[in-house]
């Protein structure tokens, strides 16, 4: 497996948001994508996933542009975002159910998978609360436990650790490490640096 961003670049509203981005990951590859507010790590990660149009270069997989018919990409790629996706009026495992529903890579029988996942993130005592009670931290979490079900290889995450604490950052850092071992491919924004916590992690600041 391969993905490829080839001499990317993105204008909104006539601003420059970034330009002639190259980045090429394979199996077990771990992007860390890093600037400050307003740099275009959100916008690079929308392009990764075919969300935000580029106005020149593409983003392939496997050699395929993503925009070509023929392209695997919504089978490969899971995308998490900023704002979780999550329906505040439904709870914790309503939440994932639909959510590992739209997942064509999860098995429909699923229960004992979400299980598994509100485990991992330490939120099954929270599985039948609606998500506009939990914490921010617990929202955050319960949108990453996707990533457990899922057996997508490719994972772009927008700033993935944002409201967790120190032990759930851990937890995760351990399931993107997990996810290396199984050959997928990780592409994530943070402000904070992961090149101590996990191997030969490539760094593309914006």
């Amino acid at each position: 497996m391969e993905i490829s961003v080839n001499s990317a670049s993105c204008y909104k509203n006539d601003n420059l948001i970034f330009r002639d981005i190259n980045l090429t990951l394979k199996n077990s590859d771990i992007a860390l994508i890093s600037g400050s507010n307003g740099s275009g790590k959100t916008t690079l990660i929308k392009s990764i996933c075919g969300i935000q149009a580029l106005e020149s270069g593409n983003v392939s997989i496997n050699d395929v542009d993503i925009e070509n018919k023929n392209s695997t990409y919504i089978e490969n790629i899971i995308y998490v975002g900023h704002k979780n996706s999550l329906n505040n009026d439904l709870t914790v495992y309503e939440n994932l159910e639909y959510l590992s529903a739209l997942d064509l890579s999860i098995n429909s029988n699923n229960k004992l998978k979400i299980e598994e996942a509100m485990n991992y993130f330490n939120i099954y005592k929270y599985k039948d609360y609606p998500v506009k009670n939990l914490s921010e931290g617990n929202k955050k979490k319960t949108s990453l436990a996707r990533l457990v079900m899922t057996k997508k290889k490719i994972w772009v995450l927008d700033e993935p650790l944002s409201f967790l604490d120190d032990k759930s950052t851990d937890i995760f850092i351990n399931l993107m490490i997990k996810n290396q071992k199984n050959k997928g491919i990780t592409i994530l924004s943070s402000h904070i640096d992961l090149s101590k916590n996990i191997e030969n992690i490539k760094h593309l600041r914006m």
